[in-house]
This record gives structure tokens, C-alpha cells and sequence, in this order.
């Protein structure tokens, strides 16, 4: 099995300065808001709106961007290394609009139509950061980073994507249960790009499986964005999605989904699944399933941009009993359609994708990286994970 192993990529911020982003109204962070610069490239800030200057070496101007805010423009040399970024909030209305006669199950099939202008039909790369972490009963088990690139075609693929990890590092699994992380970056990416692949709430020739409606609308002057909630519209237990879509008025381009497992249909799954079935291998029961997805426009079209999944599964085997919490980031860098590298996944994803990372043995040297600074639940699965070397 090939190891990829980390480079200095990962040893070039030790000394990092963090900059903050907060709503210039109630003076709270602003969470996983994108800063880009002129070139495309980019990162988000972390779950308390903390971000690092120092990503952006070679760029001369910055910009904030959140669908709730204003965005904000500054020349770099402006920025100073401690300094805090303030953006005006949009009026978001959460009660239910009507537009123009049409219903919510009308805006998504507009959406839906409008998929092939808003997305590049050529074949691209995109270039990102992935953070997977575990926790089990509470404590810190499991954390992997790697930089990535990843390959598609483009239109009418049925690959998908394919990914190719350039630089990664992990800690040991101290799960009891050895829970692997399978799939890994190449899995996140193909399943979370709903808009490019058309599936699910996106698959118009099944529609009738959802319940569409208007939720409200955040209400830009540029660019009013409507939000249509969505729900399953039958009792079929494996169809299970519910959540916000979010839509720009203009341009009818999805920009945000919101979405969820049910959890009653869950449950359900679970005990069918189980019912009258004995393993000697441990088995994983998944409790909860969240995710939220987000797109960005780079060169006029839309790239998937950040994507944040939450599981959380109990782990069984005979008398034994854990509960696993695991959270999966990937965030969009850099997009490449102009000379785009063909590429094949480096790693086995029907292994566990945490295996296929070396790992670090000195988790002192395991300094904060610039694309996305630590949580502070990151931080204390990293620090629970060296409490149990010690």
C-alpha cells in the first residue's frame, strides 16, 4: 500500500498571525466566510472566524465574502498582522415569500436548467486542504490534513472526480475500535458536488421524492439569494435528505445546501439493518449525518468551495460500547481550467484513507497550518491525542 508522506508544506507556519472576521453589527465571528484574492486563490475562515494573512504572500488584494454580508474589498499592505475585519449583514428574511407567481419547486427546477451556464463544461483541476478528525466518547482519537489536487473532465463524466493527495500527515488511530476513515477526499468531493452531478435534490426526473418550500430570502441589493427549504416526501425510509437550498435570484445558480439525515428514517435504517444479524467485527451505527456545501464563483463560473461533514456512529462489538464523532473539511485553493493535469486517485478508497497518510511521530511538531487555522475542538483532539502518548 503507497504511503504518502509530508513536507514542508505543513512545517512553513510555525509562527503564524491570525486576523479575525466578525459581523459588524453583533460583533460575532463570522464562520467559514471565503477570502480570495485577484488570482482566484483562496481559503475560509475557521469555525470562530479566524484566518491567516500569511496564505496570502503574493497577493495584492483581498476580498471578504459571506451570502449573509456585504463583501468587502482591501488592498493587502492595508492588513496588518493582528487586525480584525468587519462585515455588514444583509436583512435575512425567515418567513415565506413568493416570487414572481412562481413555487418553490419551480425555482429549483429554473435551478436546475441553469446548472450547464453555471459551471465549467471543460475539464479543470481543483486545488484544496482536507481535515478529517475523530473523537470517541469525548476524546480526541484520530486527526489527518492533507493538500490535495483533484481531476474531472467536465461534463457527462461518469468518473466524477478524481483526486490525487500531494502532501499529508496523520496521528496514530487510537480508536478502540480501529475506526477507518474510508474514502477520504476523493469520496467527500464526488458525494458533496450535488450540482455538477445532478443527483438527489438535483435530479429532476426525481423531484417527486422531495417536498420544496419557500423558507425565506437574504435580501442583497446585488444579489438577492432565496432559500428553499427541502424535505422527503414519502415515507421510503432511504429517502432521507432534508435541508436549505440557497439560489441566486440573478444568475439562479446554487450557491449553498444545507442538509441532513433524518433522523427517524435513520433509526429505521439501523434496525433493519441489524435485525437478527450477530458480527464478530465491530459494527458502526450511524446516529446522526450533517453536511453543509458551498460553492463560489472563480472565472465566472461555480467550483464547489468548502464542504463541512459531521457524523456521529456508535461502535459496537460484544459488550463493548463507544461513540464516535467524526468531522470532514475540504476547502477549495485554486482552480486550474485553463492547462488542467489529468490525473487518477493515489490512494485506495475502499481502504481507510487515514492508513494511506504517514504519520507523525512527534506530535510536538505539529504546528498550526495557514489554509485553516485549528477549532478549538481540533485543538483539543490534538492535544487529548498527545495526553494518550504520554
Amino acid at each position: 500500500m503507497k504511503k504518502i508522506y509530508f513536507i514542508v508544506f505543513f512545517l512553513g507556519s510555525i509562527h503564524l498571525h491570525s486576523q479575525i472576521v466578525l459581523d459588524s453589527m453583533t460583533r460575532e465571528p463570522i464562520q467559514f466566510a471565503h477570502i480570495t484574492d485577484e488570482k482566484g486563490q483562496g481559503t475560509t475562515t475557521n469555525e470562530v472566524g479566524k484566518f491567516s494573512i500569511d496564505y496570502f504572500v503574493e497577493s495584492n488584494n483581498i476580498e471578504f465574502s459571506h451570502l449573509a454580508y456585504r463583501k468587502k474589498n482591501i488592498k493587502k499592505n492595508n492588513l496588518s498582522k493582528k487586525d480584525t475585519i468587519w462585515l455588514s449583514p444583509y436583512i435575512i428574511s425567515l418567513e415565506e415569500v413568493f416570487v414572481r407567481g412562481e413555487t418553490a419547486k419551480d425555482i429549483i427546477i429554473k435551478a436546475i436548467k441553469s446548472i450547464p451556464q453555471n459551471i465549467i463544461s471543460n475539464p479543470f483541476n481543483l486545488y484544496g486542504f482536507y481535515r478529517e478528525s475523530v473523537q470517541e466518547d469525548g476524546k480526541g482519537a484520530m486527526l489527518t490534513e492533507v493538500s490535495f489536487m483533484t481531476y474531472n473532465e467536465g461534463d457527462n463524466n461518469p468518473q466524477g472526480y478524481q483526486a490525487e493527495i500531494i502532501q499529508g500527515r496523520r496521528t496514530e488511530n487510537h480508536t478502540k475500535l480501529n475506526l477507518d476513515a474510508v474514502g477520504g477526499i476523493a469520496t467527500i468531493v464526488r458525494n458533496a458536488d450535488m450540482v455538477r452531478s445532478k443527483s438527489r435534490m438535483f435530479d429532476i426526473d426525481n423531484l417527486s421524492d422531495y417536498t420544496f418550500k419557500y423558507v425565506g430570502e437574504i435580501e442583497s441589493r446585488e444579489n438577492p439569494i432565496l432559500i428553499i427549504g427541502f424535505s422527503p416526501s414519502n415515507d421510503n425510509i432511504y429517502n432521507n435528505n432534508m435541508g436549505k437550498i440557497y439560489i441566486e435570484r440573478e444568475t439562479m445558480a446554487i450557491v449553498q445546501i444545507e442538509t441532513q439525515k433524518d433522523p427517524e428514517k435513520i433509526k429505521a435504517i439501523v434496525a433493519s439493518s441489524l435485525e437478527g444479524k450477530k458480527s464478530k467485527n465491530p459494527v458502526f451505527i450511524l446516529i446522526e449525518a450533517k453536511a453543509t456545501i458551498k460553492y463560489r464563483k472563480v472565472h465566472d463560473k461555480y467550483f464547489l468551495s468548502f464542504v463541512e461533514v459531521d457524523n456521529v456512529r456508535n461502535g459496537i462489538l460484544g459488550q463493548e460500547s463507544y461513540r464516535y464523532s467524526s468531522n470532514a473539511k475540504y476547502i477549495l485553493t485554486r482552480v486550474e481550467h485553463i492547462s488542467p493535469k489529468k490525473l487518477s486517485t493515489n490512494y485506495d478508497v475502499e481502504e481507510g484513507f487515514n492508513k494511506q497518510v504517514i504519520a507523525i511521530p512527534k506530535l510536538e511538531g505539529w504546528n498550526e497550518n495557514n489554509t485553516m487555522f485549528f477549532s478549538e475542538e481540533e485543538r483539543k483532539i490534538l492535544k487529548d491525542i498527545r495526553d494518550l502518548r504520554n
